[in-house]
């Protein structure tokens, strides 16, 4: 008995001791203490340790800001991130935040550690995607989960861009849902940060009460103008009928209809959340390796606990009753009609999009260097070619000019002859003439000799 106790206590300190040396080694987090309130609030460590990084939530609607440090300052809230991660290049004793006099946001909590090496529940936004290829409209915070919630943890680990616009916003309603949309994307896997519209939380009995409580053209607006900038591949909202029987959402899904119709970017593909047509249902029941091996139905919901404000609604995430977050239908598409159950289908993903067009761009830089370098080395050649040429032609006028100066000095070599030759002449000529007129001389005087 005591041998089994044995083995089963050293079997759990073993056990502990893989767990304890396979956990993350994050970074110290710090006890913070505040000071100054208004437009400075500085920073400290209660135990006076330097800060290497910062995790800050706001109380209001984020602008630009600086931050000081012993070392530098730093521009912050560029994004507007509600929920902000910030590195410090260098430990610092203390951190001050330089809040515009306009807009002195108050903190809403905050958490400092010793680096940038932090837990995974510190939320670390990038801004929203240029080029989604999901773009998913949501009335409210929350809906995005309840009705849409396994989009996110089902197409983001395939390598699906998702980005998320809420209709609504709550800071003159109910702040802490602002937080609360924040958490439950984050849970549900999303790290691209919301867009968010600016249409008071109200509710509506039925889409009459939200026609008189809201613009249906300025809704279509906002969708457009997310549409027009972003240009998703996709785009998914609300039922028709308002899942049940919401006119907001009933407003929200008109909206959308209204602005793929209006937009000047063609969105390939749209779906409706309980559509009746070329229906789909989203198989969320597959375990996501990437978010720890739960299902995409299990992240969903742990995303809406996220909403601590809504749980004392009816509301439950679900992919089996009728308001089921598996159940959408293609309103729309220019690549056809989906056969394989996903929504991704007859589509290349932008990520993949992007590598592929870095491909055919270094490909073209690649071809681009070969026609340089060819042409480079054909110029080179031409101009070997040239140079030969040009000393062919400086050797051909050169063996022309010696030529002709060989010619020259022929001719001028038989000038000289023939007038040597015309000298020689006249002089034997000459002296032929002498010698005859002498010999003649000689004739006479002997002659006139003999006589006398």
């Amino acid at each position: 008995m005591k041998n089994k106790i044995r083995a089963i206590i050293c079997l759990c300190i073993f056990t502990f001791c893989i767990l304890f040396y396979t956990q993350p080694a994050y970074a110290k987090e710090l006890t913070p203490q505040t000071t100054g309130k208004g437009s400075r609030i500085t920073v400290t460590a209660k135990d006076g340790s330097p800060i290497g990084a910062i995790y800050v939530k706001w109380n209001k609607a984020v602008t630009p800001y600086t931050l000081i440090t012993d070392t530098e300052e730093l521009s912050c809230g560029e994004y507007g991130f509600l929920h902000e991660f910030i590195a410090l290049d260098n430990p610092s004793a203390s951190v001050t935040f330089s809040l515009p006099e306009e807009n002195p946001m108050g903190i809403y909590q905050i958490r400092i550690f010793t680096d940038n090496e932090v837990p995974s529940d510190v939320q670390i936004w990038e801004p929203p995607c240029e080029r989604p290829d999901i773009l998913l409209i949501s009335s409210h915070a929350d809906d995005e989960i309840l009705f849409m919630g396994g989009i996110i943890p089902s197409y983001v680990p395939q390598g699906a861009r998702v980005q998320v616009a809420y209709m609504t916003e709550f800071w003159s309603t109910t702040p802490v849902r602002e937080h609360e949309k924040l958490d439950g994307l984050w849970v549900d896997g999303l790290r691209t940060y919301p867009i968010c519209g600016n249409f008071k939380d109200m509710y509506c009995d039925d889409f009459a009460d939200a026609q008189k409580k809201y613009s249906l053209d300025d809704m279509t607006a906002f969708v457009v103008d997310c549409i027009d900038r972003l240009e998703p591949q996709i785009v998914v909202t609300h039922d028709f009928n308002g899942e049940y029987g919401h006119g907001f959402h009933m407003l929200t899904a008109k909206a959308v209809e209204q602005a793929l119709a209006q937009a000047s970017y063609d969105v390939p593909k749209a779906y409706f959340h309980l559509y009746s047509e070329n229906k789909i249902h989203m198989d969320l029941h597959v375990p996501v390796e990437s978010l720890g091996g739960k299902t995409a139905l299990e992240i969903a919901k742990d995303a809406y606990l996220q909403h601590k404000s809504q749980q004392w609604c009816w509301f439950y995430v679900s992919d089996t009753y009728k308001y089921s977050v598996a159940d959408f239908g293609l309103y729309k598409t220019t690549v056809g009609v989906d056969e394989n159950n996903s929504m991704l289908e007859h589509l290349v993903l932008r990520a993949e999009q992007e590598r592929i067009a870095e491909e055919e761009r270094l490909e073209q830089e690649r071809l681009e260097k070969e026609r340089l370098e060819k042409e480079q080395a054909e110029a080179a050649e031409k101009e070997k070619l040239a140079k030969i040429d040009e000393q062919l032609a400086a050797f051909q006028k050169e063996a022309e000019d010696n030529a002709l100066k060989a010619s020259e000095e022929l001719a001028q070599a038989e000038q000289e002859l023939q007038s040597a030759r015309l000298r020689t002449t006249i002089i034997v000529v000459i002296g032929v003439i002498l010698l005859f007129i002498l010999s003649t001389f000689l004739i006479i005087t002997l002659k006139k000799s003999v006589q006398e």
